[in-house]
């Protein structure tokens, strides 16, 4: 995910929220998103912690690890859906997980990908409305 897109701006003024539980990654994200004119939501390692984090700030959109340690993003995803705030997952696990049966038409991205993948995909989410 090393390679930053050119346009600094592409998401200025989206706030993004980052749930995942590795640090590395996590920071990854954030630097990446940050660079794209985003401003960082979080990052969270916890369901409590993104929940608390969407109830008390501005969020525009969503990246979410679908396995955070054992507990599973779900109610996280529930929680965004239910305030019309759009997200994508970015994830290592297998496409046959239960969680896509609840959110069939939530993109999916699957780690490592390239950052203008994910740049793309919240940029997106961003001009479209939920």
């Amino acid at each position: 995910m090393r390679q930053v897109p050119n346009d600094e701006s592409i998401l200025q003024g989206a706030y993004v929220l980052v749930v995942e539980d590795d640090f590395l990654i996590s920071m990854e994200l954030t630097s990446v998103l940050t660079a794209a004119g985003a401003e960082v939501v979080g990052p969270s390692r916890t369901v409590a912690d993104a929940l608390t984090l969407v109830d008390e700030n501005e969020v525009t959109v969503a990246i979410l690890d679908v396995r955070l340690g054992g507990d599973t993003v779900a109610p996280v995803a529930r929680g965004l859906t239910e305030r019309k705030i759009p997200f994508v997952f970015y994830t290592g696990q297998v496409h046959n997980d239960p969680i896509w049966h609840e959110w069939p038409a939530s993109q999916v991205i699957s780690k490592p990908a390239p950052a203008s993948s994910l740049i793309q995909a919240v940029a997106a989410l961003v001009n479209k409305p939920y």
